[in-house]
This record gives structure tokens, sequence and C-alpha cells, in this order.
């Protein structure tokens, strides 16, 4: 027990140290010159290949649908994973090392891997809260679209209105495309990036229709007015379910709260009226 918790502190600390040297290269970078980044950039590649490869596909996904949150990216948050990893497991080695006994190697597996899936946890309730948050946006948005359309309004000057006066992630999101598109991004590379960054299937259908007109000519009209009518029709469901679990809730609240409290009431005036008497 004692060489295998050796052999894993020594790899635990290896894998501690190029995290710790790729993380620090990073703010390097962001904070020096340029020439003290081009010097530092082979080393921040090589770092980055032992600590942080390229994030897996499902993982990528999950940080552009939590909106890539400190503007970290995917590789930099699998370095972070790894980094907690091999925190978790010296801190468990120490507490297997001070404190000897059978729960302790539990401890030695439990606290890496835990370490290691917190980001994916805090990443996917993030992405929870933004879904929720483009569901709520998302007929607005879509009628604003529609009646641009509908006044003559090309398509770019279409979505930089409706994201100009709209206040939620929605119209932030599809600004950032347009913004994007001015900096000289391509429109399909900047509307690709809106819909990994905004994974609902309306957005993903709206994404779709605007590639099929630029390329096509196809009209966007019914299109959009579909989306909306959906997504209107599709948020009156949502707030109807909601209600629907919220009855069930008040009935419990007014069982255990209310009725006691009436009943202790009715009952202190028995008491009182039997004691006058």
């Amino acid at each position: 027990m004692n060489s295998i918790s050796a052999i894993s502190a020594g790899l635990a600390a290896c894998c501690a140290v190029f995290a710790f040297a790729d993380l620090a290269l990073l703010r390097a970078e962001r904070r020096a010159s340029a020439a003290r980044v081009q010097r530092g950039r082979w080393f921040r590649e090589l770092f980055g290949r032992l600590t942080a490869p390229a994030a897996p596909g499902d993982f990528s996904a999950l940080v552009d649908a939590a909106g890539a949150p400190g503007g970290y990216s995917a590789k930099e948050l699998m370095g972070a994973k790894l980094v907690g990893a091999a925190g978790g497991l010296l801190l468990a080695l120490v507490v297997a090392v001070l404190f000897a006994g059978g729960r302790t190697t539990l401890l030695v597996v439990a606290l890496p891997v835990a370490s290691f899936l917190v980001p994916d946890l805090l990443l996917r309730r993030r992405a929870g809260h933004r879904r929720r948050l483009l569901e709520t946006e998302l007929p607005i948005i879509s009628d604003r679209i529609l009646l641009a359309i509908r006044a003559g309004l090309p398509l770019g000057r279409a979505l930089a209105g409706a994201a100009e006066h709209g206040r939620g992630l929605l119209a932030l999101e599809i600004e950032r495309a347009d913004a994007l598109t001015k900096l000289g991004e391509s429109r399909a590379e900047a509307l690709a990036q809106l819909e990994r960054r905004c994974p609902l299937p309306e957005v993903v259908a709206l994404v779709a229709a605007i590639r099929r007109a630029d390329r096509y000519g196809a009209a966007l009209e019914p299109m959009l007015a579909a989306l909306a009518a959906g997504a209107r029709a599709d948020q009156q469901r949502r707030i109807t379910e909601r209600a629907q679990s919220t009855a069930p809730k008040i009935q419990l609240i007014v069982a255990l709260l209310l009725v006691p409290a009436a009943i202790c009431c009715v009952a202190a005036g028995m008491i009182a009226g039997l004691g006058g008497s």
C-alpha cells in the first residue's frame, strides 16, 4: 500500500507541475507583450499537449452551451479539471498517510474523481440556466426578426436590429454573431458559433433557414412565421406545466401549515371557553 501510494503521489506531483506550468504560461500570455508571448508560445504548446489535450467533443459542446464562462476555452478548462484531479489525489494521499485505514483507500479514488467531475456539474447547471433564458426570450426575438423581414430589411440588418432592441441572453448572442461578421468573420462561421452557444432546436432551425436563404435564395418569412408561432406555443405549454406543478405544492403548504394553524385557533377558543365556564 505504501509503494502504491508513493507511485501515485509521484505521478500526481508530475501532473500537477505540468498543469500549474500550463496555467502560469496562459496567464503570462494574456498579460505579457507580444514578444514575450512569442518566446513562451513553444513552451505553452508543449505543456498544453501534456496537461490538456484536445478536449472531447461532448465536453467542448458543454462548454459552448454554458457560454464559455470566463472566456476560457474547452482546452483550458480541461487543464483546470486535471489540476483539480491532481490536487484531489494529493490531498487524499496525505489523508491516507496521516489516517491509515480501510476507508482512506476509497478516498484516494473518490476525491480525484469528484474533483475531476465537479466542473462538468457546474457547466451543466450553467448550460441549463442559459437554456431556460433562451427559451423565454426566443418568441420575442423571432417576432422582431419576422417583422423586420416583412418590413423589407435585409437579413443582416434584421438580425442586428433584433439584437439591438433586445435585452436578454439571446439578443446578446445574436449581437455577438453580428459583431464577428463585422470583424471579418464569415456569416457561416458566426452562425455556427451561435448554434453551438445556443443549442436549442428553434435556434438550430433558424440558423438552417438563414443558411438556405443565403445559399439558395429560399424565402425566409414562412420559416420565421412558423418558428415564432411554435416558440410562443412552447412557451405557453411550459407556463401551463409550471402552473400545474405548482398546485400540489400549494395544497401541501395548506395541509401542513394553514390547516393545523386553523385547528389550533379553534382549539384555543374552545379551551378558553371551557376555562371561563
